[in-house]
């Protein structure tokens, strides 16, 4: 007998939590208990079968991340290569140059009515015949909305059903499109990303010349849909020291929108680290709390979204790892998969046609696996998403491998640090602390 790699300990009042990242056993045990069979591997106490029970301790033969692999090759095997979602950047233009942006000198073209033909045939190929989940990307995709409207329309006409989101600065979405946006685009939810307020966020942005005053129109223009009964989803893009910021930008969109049932809220931790941004996987050591816990404690304290991009809505089905749902909201559960990318039946399409794995990769040519009118290539772009291969050596002894699966393969190209990696695992102790003050207060 072993202890699990995928224990995570934590020293507490009159003992130790323990967490384990991929049966999600959470146990209190005394110092003296610990100590005996956590550090002196002694397992012939009466406790040992109720720990071997939850996952804390394994057999010697167990080859845990062995398991994760064979988990993730699971979920390629079974996969069907028919597509249910697909992300469409109509452009990859923009109004706005944010300083953060990953596209940047990557930002060309529109889409053009031949290529959205092909954009339908090749859904009305692949689709498989459940309601289509549609991202509308870019770039600003409201900037080709004429695009939008043409391919809502025969996609319309070829019968199948969709839904879709749209990722957007905001600043485009005035009451003519948000209409649009109800009676045609079948819109359930719009993302609209807010990093500051006032002038900081006209600096943040940088919008073309003609918009004067792009802050006070977004929030003019997100009051409008709204009133109008669309969800709005909106991003705050955070740097970890200039935490503040988000701080103050929350405050303000509470206020601004009454804390409306419409309206949802959360915060991402910025991606680069260069010296402009420190980058989340990092020491915080000068700080008496992490950045990122202290964003999520005021989540917590003010029922915002929560912190991180990838939930879904709080009343999200329950399953078996999770029945009150605390796990998902903490982004502390197990996942079978690192990103969507790895899936087969997953893609991103570029105004050109183009197509991505990742929609972090649009526009770069090197990531392209082929063109919706010749076809998906299975060319090296596409398998170094679709594998199930981890990042780094260092994921092979990593206790929340279980939760990210080996973190974002693009994040890892594109930057040069540990960006792939989880942004929880700076925090997974205190996102522990908080998991066990809710179970506490459940019981």
């Amino acid at each position: 007998m072993k202890k699990s790699i995928f224990n995570i300990s934590q020293p507490i009042e009159n003992g130790v939590l323990v967490y384990n990242t991929f049966t999600t056993s959470l146990v209190e045990l005394p110092n003296e208990l610990y100590k005996k069979i956590f550090d002196e591997d002694d397992f012939s106490l009466p406790e040992v079968s109720a720990l071997y029970s939850m996952g804390f301790l394994v057999e010697d033969a167990c080859d845990e991340v062995k398991n994760m692999e064979n988990i993730r090759n699971d979920v390629l095997k079974n996969s069907s290569e028919k597509i249910a979602n697909i992300i469409i950047a109509p452009t990859l233009e923009c109004n706005a140059h944010c300083f953060y942006c990953f596209e940047n000198g990557y930002r060309k073209g529109s889409m053009s009515h031949e290529t959205a033909d092909a954009l339908v045939d090749f859904l009305e190929q692949r689709w498989n015949g459940e309601k289509l989940g549609i991202t509308w990307f870019g770039g600003e995709p409201l900037l080709a909305s004429e695009i939008i409207d043409y391919i809502s329309k025969k996609l319309v006409e070829k019968n199948i059903v969709y839904g879709c989101k749209i990722t957007t600065n905001g600043s485009l979405f005035n009451k003519r499109l948000a209409r649009k946006a109800i009676d045609l685009w079948n819109v359930e939810k719009v993302q609209i990303t807010v990093d500051a307020i006032g002038e900081d966020y006209n600096y943040i942005k940088k919008y073309d010349e003609q918009y004067k005053d792009a802050f006070a129109l977004v929030m003019q223009n997100i009051e409008n849909a709204i009133s109008m009964g669309i969800s709005i989803k909106i991003r705050i893009n955070f740097d970890p020291n200039k935490q503040n910021k988000a701080l103050k930008t929350m405050n303000y969109l509470l206020k601004r929108f009454n804390n409306s049932t419409k309206l949802k809220i959360y915060f991402a931790p910025i991606d680069a680290d260069d010296e402009i941004v420190k980058n989340i996987s990092n020491n915080f050591d000068e700080y008496d709390e992490h950045p990122y816990i202290s964003l999520i404690k005021f989540g917590r304290k003010y029922h915002l979204y929560r912190g991180f991009p990838d939930m879904e809505d709080d009343n999200s089905e329950e399953h078996e790892y999770d029945t009150y749902g605390l796990l998902k909201l903490l982004k502390i559960y197990p996942s079978p998969i690192n990103c969507y990318a790895t899936c087969p039946n997953v893609f991103s399409i570029a105004p050109n046609g183009d197509i991505y794995k990742c929609h972090r990769a649009l526009g770069r040519k090197e990531y392209a696996s082929g063109n919706i009118k010749t076809g998906i290539e299975k060319n090296e772009a596409y398998n170094f998403f679709c594998n199930t291969k981890l990042t780094y050596k260092e994921c092979n002894t990593c206790a929340i491998l279980p939760i990210c699966q080996g973190g974002c393969k693009i994040n890892a190209k594109l930057y040069s640090g540990k960006e792939a990696c989880a942004p929880s695992k700076a925090i997974i102790k205190d996102l522990i602390l908080l998991y066990r003050e809710d179970l506490n207060k459940l019981l």
